[in-house]
């Protein structure tokens, strides 16, 4: 790893030029006595293999130690596997379990686990407490036995009685985990502190999670911390992993950003596949490092290698994208279906995504709601919010309200802004749950602090209004205002009315047309409409009628139902387009027949007068008083 310069020796020899041609200065007594080290070595260990071959059974196992180290000589699994043989005739114990790890892995001879567990049991019943502990682990994950979670937690029990790290460690896993005995956190922790004291890293590493959650213990941040610092000098590597967390999110620990990425560096080049995502993650954000999208895309596939789910899930999003790779969208379905097979919650989600809108599969929106809810059932609160909101609009489903408040209120528990947002509209609307402004208003606030916009400008609209508490121009200006300036088209055009109407703030034309602008530059149909009428009569912005009509075309399009009569009013009176009475009456009609009231009015003076169509007294009486029943209702 390429050393910053911060990281480099202080007292670092400087460099002189001589032709040209950079002087290297070299210790050479470090030099000569690493290779007088393994020249020892190489000594030491050809001693040791004519010793052995002599016949001295006392050296044999270590001997296959030295092969399977490569301690003065190469690696070399075949030499150690037969060497540990050797050992294991004369009676070996330790031998005996390493001949059963050469051939649980294929180490230096066929994988057998059904000959490892033999050779395990041996060991085993003259009470070796290695062979003890990997023997439970045999039984624990039916690996040449037939699966016996309680034999397993028994012999681990036997071995950690003897004091043996890996099998207490293995033991409070059990008791953390309910395998083979009842679950019992306090009992895990004891375990797990036994093996920490003797040094053991992987427990050194439990424990810290432990403690971190309050698991078995009392919850302590910091004691986690040097937890995962013990194991993390050791090199080990979810410790490391774990490490990093702690200062990425200044939990036990001061937040350091740069320790934090260098510990997932670490971890991720031992090929740990969840230091590897978050490193990716690093790269990503430039947290810790500088911003790299290369650098992010190449540890993301690394970690996808290592099989890890998240990573899969995020590769995902970025192969659907085009973020950072060629968008290729077959690749993040089977990236996502991967992910989803290893359980992960985002990635279920992201296919019930993919199926509801069809991106990059055919559009089944059955089939969307049956990966959502997949995803809610295992707690994931954006999945929660999304088959909320199909049983709220019929989405592959017929429509039930009702349903969708449970998984809304699931959602909203955990923190989600947009299933609160959701639940405030259900209740300011009573969809599914009886109407109640200020539970509304209640929801709204919860979710724009979080600063999401629709609850931002949702919530702005009830000060406004005076729905669910005191009616508050000033407020909801402040509210429209943040959620404006976070792009939202609806509150920017809230605010656009609100400044022309002076509610809450100086009227101003001009402040007011700029956010129409924005608003419109997203295509919102409100938008359209309102910035046509001023476009129309000049207010705040130089008249242009052709491009009123234009924006009122548009904002009809996107059903904005006023915008479709503003159009037929420009068709009966020529304004920004040619006078056509029969287009002006197709326009009011579209309006009329969607109950706007001034739309029927229109077009029944257009059937009073023959604008367009024929005399209809009639009909002309029937729209009327449709458009009475309309502006009653809207009294009311």
């Amino acid at each position: 790893m390429e050393l910053r310069p911060e990281d480099r020796d202080s007292k670092e020899q400087p460099r002189a030029l001589s032709n040209g041609q950079d002087i290297v200065i070299v210790n050479t007594a470090l030099i000569m006595k690493a290779m007088q080290n393994v020249q020892k070595a190489q000594a030491d260990f050809q001693d040791l293999l004519e010793r052995a071959e002599l016949g001295d059974t006392s050296l044999q196992f270590d001997l296959g130690l030295r092969y399977a180290s490569g301690d003065g000589v190469d690696v070399d699994m075949s030499q150690a596997f037969y060497w540990f043989g050797q050992a294991a005739e004369s009676g070996d114990l330790r031998a005996i379990d390493a001949l059963g790890r050469c051939y649980q892995n294929g180490d230096g001879v066929e994988a057998d686990p059904v000959r490892a567990a033999e050779l395990f049991r041996q060991a085993a019943e003259e009470g070796y407490a290695g062979a003890l502990c990997d023997l439970g682990l045999c039984y624990e994950s039916g690996d040449g036995v037939e699966a016996d979670p309680v034999r397993a937690a028994e012999l681990y029990l036997q071995a950690a009685e003897q004091d043996y790290a890996p099998a207490q460690c293995n033991l409070g896993v059990c008791y953390l985990n309910g395998i083979g005995v009842e679950t019992d956190p306090v009992q895990a922790a004891e375990w797990l502190r036994r093996a920490a004291d003797l040094g053991f890293a992987r427990a050194q590493s439990i424990l810290g999670v432990c403690y971190e959650n309050g698991t078995g213990v009392e919850q302590d941040p910091e004691r986690a911390v040097e937890l995962y610092r013990q194991a993390a000098d050791q090199g080990y590597a979810p410790a490391l992993c774990d490490l990093g967390l702690c200062y990425e999110n200044a939990n036990g620990v001061a937040e350091d950003k740069v320790q934090a990425a260098e510990c997932y560096r670490k971890a991720a080049e031992q090929d740990y596949a969840p230091a590897m995502c978050n490193l990716a993650v690093c790269y990503l954000n430039g947290i810790g490092v500088e911003e790299d999208m290369a650098q992010a895309v190449a540890w993301f596939q690394k970690a996808v290698e290592g099989g890890s789910a998240r990573a899969k899930s995020i590769l995902g999003d970025f192969y659907l994208d085009g973020r950072g790779v060629e968008q290729d969208k077959e690749r993040a379905l089977s990236l996502y279906r991967e992910s989803a097979a290893d359980g992960y919650l985002p990635a279920i989600c992201s296919l019930g995504l993919c199926y509801e809108t069809g991106d990059g599969v055919a559009e089944d929106k059955a089939q969307a709601v049956e990966w959502y809810t997949r995803a809610a059932e295992g707690g994931y609160a954006p999945a929660q919010t999304n088959l909320a909101y199909c049983f709220l609009t019929g989405i592959g489903m017929e429509a039930a309200p009702e349903k969708a408040i449970p998984w809304l209120e699931k959602a909203a528990e955990q923190g989600q802004a947009r299933a609160q947002s959701l639940l405030g509209s259900c209740y300011r609307d009573g969809d599914g749950v009886e109407a109640d402004a200020a539970q509304a208003a209640e929801w709204y606030g919860k979710a724009a602090k979080q600063n999401y916009p629709p609850a931002m400008c949702s919530l702005g609209l009830a000060f406004e209004l005076g729905e669910g508490l005191t009616e508050d121009p000033a407020k909801a200006v402040y509210w429209y205002t943040k959620a404006a300036g976070e792009g939202y088209a609806p509150a920017q055009t809230n605010l656009a009315v609100c400044l022309l109407n002076g509610t809450g703030a100086e009227r101003s034309a001009e402040e007011a047309v700029g956010w129409l602008e924005k608003a419109v530059e997203q295509e919102f149909p409100r938008a359209q409409g309102i910035l046509g009428d001023l476009l129309l009569t000049g207010n705040g912005v130089p008249e242009d009628k052709a491009r009123a009509v234009e924006l009122y075309r548009a904002a009809a399009k996107g059903g904005y139902v006023p915008a479709m009569c503003d159009l037929g009013l420009c068709y009966e009176n020529g304004d920004g387009v040619e006078e056509d009475l029969r287009h002006a009456v197709l326009w009011y009609r579209k309006s009329a027949e969607e109950g706007y009231a001034p739309g029927q009015c229109n077009l029944a003076v257009c059937y009073l007068n023959g604008n367009g169509v024929e005399r209809d007294a009639a009909a002309a009486v029937r729209w009327l008083e449709k458009a009475e029943i309309g502006r009653a209702s809207c009294r009311e």
